[in-house]
């Protein structure tokens, strides 16, 4: 099934357009020689799942380290 979205093709590092072929596959025009070719599948919904998840990490951290220093800081203002 071709689905073009996320899609990404390389010629010998460069990236190259990808065109329907035969209406269920992916094709190239690729120059008479060798080439290194390459497809990759990127989706944008996985960097901005990553990003969500990158924030939501560090927030959690700094949520955390947050509230052992209130308990640190409540234990030090008992104790005196």
């Amino acid at each position: 099934m071709y689905y073009p979205y996320g899609w990404k093709a390389f010629i010998d590092g460069k990236e190259a357009p990808i065109a329907r072929v035969d209406y269920t596959f992916r094709g190239l025009a690729i120059p008479a020689g060798h080439h290194a070719i390459e497809f990759r599948f990127e989706p944008k919904t996985k960097e901005t799942g990553d990003l969500i998840s990158l924030v939501i990490g560090l927030l959690s951290i700094v949520l955390v380290a947050g509230g052992l220093f209130w308990e640190w800081k409540q234990s030090k203002k008992a104790v005196a």
